[in-house]
């Protein structure tokens, strides 16, 4: 912990009751209000159906994915090519990047994993893609986003426009100040790194029906880790490093979100960092045991060192933030 919570005054004061103040006594609240931030539902986005590839990877949208990827920054990837060599011959760089893409050739290049520290300790293993594969993610992520922000719903928070840890933290405040002051936190184990790879592109196919678009998809998952610690090769599936990997996470626990919001619960997911409020203790009991199967039939779990069943005067910390009765402090 960063701070003592006495090293500074409460982030913020108790905000006025709302209508969860009527849920029930099981502890299930409906569902978060919409967010008022502008990332609203696009009610006309539908599947993706298959289009032509000069039109799927027009030069205007890798222009597009090379500005967001330029700005992002990072290294070369093993084949050495960095943002700078790489924007000496851009024009010509994009229209070999763009002729592969729309003739089926394009393969990904192999990938090195790196090992950065976490802020909680530890150390985080990340996926570093070549910075043509980058590109590549990067535009199709802008085709297949906004057909499953279209699906995705309000109690996911995190890599979603509009949303993030501030809207998450004031979501918790409404459950929190509306008397659901037990709570589950839960962290899902390895979660990118166990999201089965055969199971996420059948629900991305669900949306995405462009053949060429889910062959990328494809070739993503399965491209190859070189310097693994045992020397083996490995997938990369969804691991963390990919331009197109908090996407594929939230497509991959949407069938979770469903399932927790069908009651509905005071339910709010930031990534794989879980949170649910009850009003009583057996209620959270009830709701882990929930929880838990959830994520078995995605064949994930939590994980038993970060995941808690805790009151609100007891105190706890969640996405940077310390929580005590009704007060908060950034860490």
């Amino acid at each position: 912990m960063a701070h003592s919570p006495k090293d500074q005054p409460p982030l913020s004061k108790k905000p006025a009751r709302s209508d969860l103040a009527q849920a029930n006594l099981a502890g299930r609240a409906p569902p978060p209000k919409p967010p008022q931030n502008g990332s609203q539902v696009r009610p006309g986005m539908g599947p993706i159906l298959p289009v032509p590839p000069e039109q799927l990877f027009s030069m205007a949208t890798l222009r597009r994915a090379w500005l967001g990827v330029k700005r992002a920054g990072g290294g070369a990837g093993v084949d050495g090519v960095t943002i700078e060599k790489f924007e000496a011959a851009l024009e010509e760089e994009l229209s070999t990047l763009r002729k592969q893409l729309m003739s089926g050739n394009y393969q990904p290049r192999p990938i090195r994993r790196i090992l950065v520290p976490k802020s909680s300790g530890g150390l985080r293993s990340l996926a570093h893609w070549a910075l043509q594969d980058r590109i590549a993610q990067r535009a199709v992520y802008e085709i297949i986003a906004p057909s499953f922000e279209a699906i995705f719903l309000p109690c996911s928070y995190g890599f979603r426009p509009g949303l993030g840890v501030k809207e998450a933290i004031a979501q918790l405040h409404t459950y929190r100040d509306d008397n659901l002051r037990w709570v589950v936190d839960a962290d899902i184990q390895n979660c990118f790194d166990s999201i089965d790879g055969a199971r996420l592109l059948k629900l991305v196919a669900a949306r995405v029906q462009d053949p060429l678009l889910l062959c990328y998809i494809e070739r993503w998952l399965e491209a190859r880790i070189f310097n693994t610690a045992d020397g083996v090769p490995q997938k990369a599936g969804a691991s963390q490093g990919s331009v197109l990997s908090p996407l594929l996470a939230n497509i991959y626990l949407h069938p979770v979100d469903q399932c927790l919001m069908a009651q509905p619960h005071a339910f709010i997911r930031y990534a794989d960092d879980l949170m649910l409020c009850c009003r009583r203790k057996v209620d959270a009991e009830e709701t882990l045991a929930l929880l838990q199967r959830a994520l078995a039939i995605q064949a994930l779990q939590l994980n038993p060192r970060k995941t808690w069943i805790r009151h609100f005067d007891d105190g706890f910390e969640w996405l940077g933030h310390f929580f005590v009765r009704r007060e908060c402090y950034v860490l």
